[in-house]
């Protein structure tokens, strides 16, 4: 099997990631800090060290990770704990539907209105069509990293400098780059970052953040109990008890707290200059192929993440996955959950088909896969 889905989730994931959640499921699947017995200390020493670990490779106050299942749960109590009545917000035109349906349903229950940025290859012209957009009541700009489908990114630094000007708060969506592209909170001036654990920190499935800048204040997503302040009919003001309801998924948690051992012991540029030199690889010969159609620039470092979309003759996307899968080559076909983004780049009538390598891939690999093209 060649591998080519990391875009949904990274695999095969890191053998000592396996065996630090399998170790978990043993030694730490207790519920942390909501009891005094060692084991449950233990635990809870575990998980706060995850939130170290996040904290300093994002650059955000320890105490505001907040874990979720998943990156779609954190943009929602992200986006939803951010917006008052009455008020306006900005998306790029690449969103996946884990913000435009967070924010398209803000506007259907009259709560906030929006408006949507287009992307450019040019990256001012990318930051002007949001400047464009702000209005006085404008509270509020989400931007994705990258694109989950074309691989392009964003110009997060300068969108944040743009809200820090105009006093907007800025959530960026890191589902694709957080872990593999150069982020920080502070320099990039992004108030709140969401993202998985389970594509480019490495980690099992079932884990996710919110990370958020000291001073910013999230109204509660989920109600429920947090092991502290039992008595008081309201969440606790004090994060992440304030948004972490119920028990967490230690064995995930901890597994993705290995995740970024190992992305800090390979080196996180040795990481991506990797996959990015695999997507050139698999770029350049793919455009040689005749009847390949391709949608963005060849993939550039620091302009792109390890993603390539493209279809082939008049097949629909899903014929074209097929295929390859009976070839054993695993890819993803469709609309990505993002009909914004195959809007943008024209390609809604048939979606796309979008390969992903990640760091366990090979030279090798590309080039059977780009064989197995030339003879669908």
């Amino acid at each position: 099997m060649i591998y080519f889905d990391n875009g949904a989730t990274s695999y095969p994931k890191p053998v000592s990631v396996i065996n630090r959640a399998s170790l978990a499921l043993k030694k730490f699947s207790f519920n942390s800090g909501r009891s005094g017995y060692s084991a449950s200390v233990d635990s809870a020493e575990k998980i706060f060290s995850v939130r170290e670990k996040i904290g300093d490779m994002f650059d955000f106050p320890y105490e505001n990770i907040v874990f979720t299942k998943n990156c779609t749960e954190a943009l929602n109590i992200a986006i939803r704990g951010s917006v008052k009545e009455g008020e306006h917000i900005i998306i790029s035109s690449l969103e996946h539907n884990s913000v435009f349906r967070v924010v398209h349903s803000l506007f259907t229950e009259d709560i906030a209105d929006y408006d949507i940025a287009p992307f450019s290859f040019s990256r001012e012209e990318t930051i002007n069509n949001f400047k464009n957009r702000i209005k006085s009541n404008t509270s509020l700009i989400i931007c994705m990293h990258s694109s989950n489908v074309f691989g392009v990114s964003f110009p997060i630094k300068e969108i944040g400098e743009l809200c820090k000007e105009r006093g907007i708060r800025f959530i960026v969506d890191g589902a694709q780059g957080a872990g593999v592209a150069d982020i920080n909170a502070k320099r990039d001036n992004i108030d709140i970052l969401c993202a998985p654990g389970h594509k480019c920190l490495l980690g099992p499935m079932g884990s996710g953040f919110m990370a958020f800048k000291s001073g910013v204040f999230i109204n509660p997503f989920e109600y429920g109990g947090t092991g502290s302040e039992s008595k008081n009919p309201l969440m606790p003001d004090s994060s992440p008890e304030r948004f972490e309801a119920g028990t967490l998924n230690n064995p995930a948690i901890i597994g993705l707290g290995e995740g970024i051992n190992f992305i800090n012991k390979t080196g996180r540029d040795n990481i991506y200059n990797h996959e990015i030199n695999l997507c050139s690889l698999l770029y350049d010969g793919l455009k040689r192929i005749e009847g390949v159609s391709l949608y963005a620039p060849p993939p550039e470092k620091d302009l792109s993440m390890p993603i390539i979309a493209f279809n082939y003759k008049d097949y629909s996307s899903e014929k074209t996955a097929a295929l390859l899968s009976d070839k054993g080559v695993c890819t993803r076909a469709g609309f990505h959950c993002a009909p914004l983004a195959h809007r943008h780049f024209k390609t809604y009538s048939r979606g796309c088909v979008r390969i992903s390598p990640g760091y366990f891939n090979s030279e090798k690999e590309c080039n059977l896969f780009m064989n197995v093209v030339k003879k669908l």
